[in-house]
Parts: structure tokens; sequence; C-alpha cells
């Protein structure tokens, strides 16, 4: 197969600017007619958001730069007025009729919050099922929220899906990036054009060659903050505490579940720089207390000869978990989901303070939650040890809207969400400023958090990318492909680098279908499928 080029990742500011300057209209409009019942102070708001929404340059005639949109080359004044005009009579209006309460900008646009943990397999939840665990606060959001259970990760590895959920683009566009060519369109600069305060606490793991901390600029986050999970929840219960004049968007990111990984580690006899700093667990827990082993235990006769690889890397920088546990007896199997579920519960008690703080500030009904993980674990299915690999259990995490101003409750959802590149779009529909032109293929999960018939597009598959590297120049490059009924997996090379599972049949990916007769139809389909994926995106894989 050929090698599909990619577009360049500098973004035109020109379409934001525009896209703003209506914005700022829309809300006085919104503002003046919208009819909610509250008190009377959000005139006075929407008049100052009207002044100091657009940035200063906007009030200029082209004497800072040519990338003014040609709309807004109007005399200072004459735009000056209108928004004046406008915000006044929103107040007046406002303030005779008493529809706002004071201070109350989530009439007209919610605050956003993203809970994201690391490495949670989407099943691992008591609202998932789950037995042996107890996650009151990963319920809760989907007791009042929408649990979509076909959630995706574009790539099973933090960077590359961290770079996609924070930039929209495919995983393997991120060696595009250096620091002459980064990705102006961000998560968090796509709340900025909206009007958005935003905030990061926690774990951040994206190259530094898309950005750094540091780089404002480009990923959009005013205050960025680092830390373990539970000081990282102390920042974020503190911002949440703080008065403000604006709506924002605050991403909250843990490290666990991901502490399972020195777990491993530790399990395997390694002690040298092992660490888990955001709570320990017990190595030999009782046996009687441990979950049984999955009914997709056991490693495929025919497992992809990638896969088998990567079972037995040993890296000489870092200790290889997964080449570790090969070595584990089916005990210490059963110990290790004991010791994830047990992470899990870790993270879900960060959680619920951060959910607490939204109610004692009374935050909780004017804020969108979307809870998600970067990827998955393999939880011991087909003895596999961490994630990396197309297994479901690898790529599969939660993804759980919660917004208490009139969308579902307490239901799950079965589309298709990837979850990386669908973030921004969704975020964007909430905040109210549209995705950029460019390669972007995510869609919104919005319109069916607030209508579950909606006919707003959606996936009629996703795809997800992984790599197992040999060395600098040596690869075997991954592809699953998931539709409704089936998962298609596709590597670059070698022996059983094709595999199809019927997905109602076998949610487990215990029997390779691509050499059965009776699915002849259905191979064809998702090699078309795949090739239309590659004809019509910026992918980049290619054959060896």
């Amino acid at each position: 197969m050929t090698v599909r080029g990619t577009e360049p990742l500098m973004e035109d500011r020109e379409p934001g600017m525009k896209h703003r300057s209506r914005m700022i209209y829309l809300q006085c409009v919104k503002a003046l007619i919208g009819g909610i019942p509250v008190d009377c102070d959000i005139g006075l708001r929407v008049w100052n958001r009207a002044i100091y929404g657009f940035p200063r340059t906007c009030f200029r005639r082209r004497v800072r730069g040519d990338w003014v949109p040609r709309r807004l080359h109007v005399r200072a004044t004459r735009t000056r007025s209108a928004i004046l005009t406008i915000g006044t009579l929103a107040w007046l209006f406002l303030g005779f009729t008493g529809h706002v309460v004071a201070g109350d900008w989530s009439v007209i646009r919610p605050n956003i919050l993203v809970i994201v943990t690391d490495q949670q397999f989407a099943d691992v939840m008591g609202c998932a099922g789950c037995p042996g665990i107890e996650t009151p606060a990963m319920d809760s959001l989907a007791k009042q929220g929408v649990r979509f259970t076909r959630a995706y990760v574009n790539y099973p590895v933090c960077l590359p899906e961290r770079y996609t959920m924070f930039t929209g683009r495919l995983p393997c566009t991120r060696r595009q990036a250096d620091r002459e060519h980064k990705p102006l369109v961000s998560l968090g600069n796509q709340a900025k054009k909206g009007g958005y305060e935003t905030a990061y606490f926690g774990k951040w793991h994206i190259q530094d060659q898309t950005f750094d901390r540091d780089d404002v600029a480009h990923h959009g986050f005013d205050i960025n903050v680092g830390g373990k999970d539970t000081g990282m929840t102390d920042d974020a219960i503190h911002f949440l505490s703080q008065a403000r004049r604006r709506p924002f968007l605050a991403v909250v990111s843990y490290y666990n579940p991901h502490d399972i990984c020195e777990w491993g580690r530790k399990k395997a006899g390694r002690s040298e720089r092992i660490t888990m700093h955001n709570g320990d667990v017990d190595i030999n827990p009782p046996l009687d207390r441990c979950p049984p082993l999955p009914d997709n235990y056991e490693i495929n006769c025919d497992e992809a000869e990638a896969v088998q690889v990567r079972r037995s890397l040993r890296p000489k920088r870092v200790s290889n978990a997964q080449a570790m546990a090969m070595d584990f007896s089916d005990d210490d199997w059963r110990q290790y989901r004991w010791a994830y579920q047990r992470l899990v519960e870790l993270v879900d008690k960060q959680i619920a303070r951060v959910l607490s703080a939204l109610e004692d500030e009374g935050l909780a009904d004017k804020t969108v939650v979307i809870f998600t993980s970067d990827h998955g674990d393999g939880y011991a299915a087909h003895r596999w040890h961490q994630k990396s690999v197309l297994y479901e259990e690898s790529c599969r995490v939660p993804f759980v809207i919660r917004w208490p101003g009139g969308a579902r409750q307490g239901e799950t959802d079965d589309r298709l969400i990837s979850v990386g590149i669908d973030l921004m779009p969704t975020m964007s529909d909430i905040v109210g400023v549209r995705m950029p032109q460019g390669p972007y293929y995510g869609k919104s999960a919005w319109p069916f958090v607030l209508d579950a018939g909606s006919q707003a597009p959606t996936h009629e598959y996703v795809v997800t990318e992984t790599e197992v590297r040999l060395g600098a120049k040596e690869s075997y490059h991954g592809r699953s492909l998931r539709t409704p009924d089936y998962k298609y997996h596709l590597w670059s090379r070698g022996e059983n680098r094709e595999q199809l599972f019927d997905m109602v049949n076998d949610p487990g990916e215990t029997r390779n279908l691509v050499d059965s007769p009776e699915y002849a139809a259905q191979l064809s389909k998702h090699r078309d499928l795949f090739a239309q994926w590659l004809e019509e995106t910026d992918d980049i894989y290619s054959e060896d």
C-alpha cells in the first residue's frame, strides 16, 4: 500500500476570529430572548463580555498585521458603539424582567470538566457490571449521564493517544510536529475561542515537540499544574472554589490505574526505581479475595507474530513488564486483576473529591462532565499485561458524559466513539465553536447526549493504530477496524497478520475467522473499509 501524505499542522487563525465575533453577538441575543428563570445581573456580564471578549486588535483597522478578518475591518467607534448598545439593552431588559441569576454564565454555556484516568479498561467499573469493585464516583456519572459502551482509543499508549486527544489529529501524524511546526488547533485554544477560562491539572505526557507545559500559545491552558493524584486533586478543587466571570474548561488528568505497571514489576521481583506514588496495594493478596481468570485468559494459538514479538521484547533502558509477566502463574494473574481493581478504586476516590467540590460550589448543575481514559489495560486477557496491542481490553475505555441541564440520564449508548479524535469536536460543540477545516475526522458525541434519536453524523467504523518497534528503523505497524458487530486486525508484516473476530459471539477475540469460508463476505467488507479509511484520511500506514 502507498504511504498517504498529510496536511500541514499549522492552522490559520482567521476563521476562529470571525467565529468569535459572531459568538459574542449571539451570546447577547441569547441573553435577551432566553427566558431562563434566574435573577438580573447577567445583563451587566453580557455587557462586560461584549467589550472585553474581543481581543484588543479587533478594534483596530489593520494596523497590527493583516490577520484580522475583513468583516472586522470597521471603524473602532462603530463596532464599540454597536456592542455597547446590545449589551446595554440586554442589561435593561433582563433587569426589568428578572430572567437571570446574578453572575450565572451557565445560562448561556456550561462549564466543562474533563476527567481522564490512565490505563483504564472500560469494563472495570461497577456501572459496567464488574464484580468485586466499588466505584461510586464513576457509577454516579453513569447514573446521571450517558455511558458510551463502544468507545475506542486511537492508539493504546499514553503519549500518542494524548497527542490525539488534545490536537484532534491522528496519532500517526504526531512525528510531523516539531518546534517550528506545532499544531495551533488544540483543546485549550478551541475553548478559548468560545470565551472559556482554561486549566489543566495532573499528568501531561504529551511530546514536547507538540507542546510542553509552558507552551500556552499552542496548548491553550492558562493554568497548567502537574502533580500526583492526591495533590493535583487539591489543586483542581482550589480552582473550582474561585469566583470567575466566564465559564471554564478544566482537565483533571490522573495517573491511576497506570501504577499497575509498577505493581507488575514488583510482582516479578524488580525493586530498583519501582515506586507507586499514587497509593500502594498489596503484592500478595489472599486468593479468596481475588477475582477469577477471564474467559479469554489463554493466548490464541494463531496470535499475530507482532503480538508474540511484543511479548518477548526486553528493552535495555526500561524493564518490560509484559515480558516479565510471561512467567506469572495463574494465581499471579488473579492477584494482578485484584490489584488492578484496587487501583481503579483509588482513582475513583479522587474523582469523588472533585465531584463533591462541584456540588459544594454550586457548579454541578452548570457543568458538563466528560469522563474517559487514554487507553486500557490487558487485565489478564490473553495473559496480557499493560497496553499497546489491539485487543479489546487495551483499546476500549470508559466514555461517559453527564449534563444535568436537560440531557439523557442513566442510559447507555452503543454508538461507536473514537475517543481521541472525537473529544475535540464534542467539546467544540458544547462551547459553540466550529471545528476548523483540515484533516479532522472526529465526530461530536454531544448530539447523542442530548437526544438518543439524534440523526447527527456518527461513525460507521473506528480505527485504532499501534506499533511494535524493534529498533530505530524496524517496526510492525498495526491497525484495528471496529464495526458494530466485527473487529478486524491488520499488521504490516509477519505471520497471522490479518485477523477477524465476531464481537457478538466472541467478544473476547479468541477465534480468528479469516480462514472461515462463511465469513468471507465480512472479511472482504472490512478490507474494503480499511482501504477506504486510507484513501480518505491522512493515516500513513504502509506494509513492508
